[in-house]
């Protein structure tokens, strides 16, 4: 019994570190948060938001970096990059959602 209880452990623990990769999230589904090492490679939607909470949909690409670049220019072409009252966030697409999770 002990031997079956280490398996499952290994088994969990492999599919937490790797973050879905190598096929663990097709076994046991998306893990809850996305590992930093996947932060570059997972396409992303990204979302600007105004002082006032407006949103704006900037579009989508590849990365967070890439995220961050659309946000900051789109916050300078609004005159807005002095101003910290805005805000971003990155949402990646994943399980056919374009919003799965907020990984920024």
């Amino acid at each position: 019994m002990g031997k079956l209880i280490a398996i499952i452990l290994i088994i969990f623990a492999a599919y937490k570190c790797t973050g879905g990769n190598y096929g663990t999230d097709k076994i046991f589904g998306a893990p809850d948060t996305l590992p930093l090492s996947r932060y570059e490679d997972i396409y992303v939607s990204t979302y600007f938001y105004f002082p006032n909470d407006t949103e704006v949909y900037l579009g989508d690409t590849k990365g967070a970096s890439s995220c961050g670049d659309m946000a900051y220019s789109y916050a300078y072409e609004k005159g807005l990059h002095h101003s910290s009252n805005w805000s971003y966030i990155c949402c990646t697409h994943e399980e056919g959602s374009n919003c799965y999770r907020t990984i920024r």
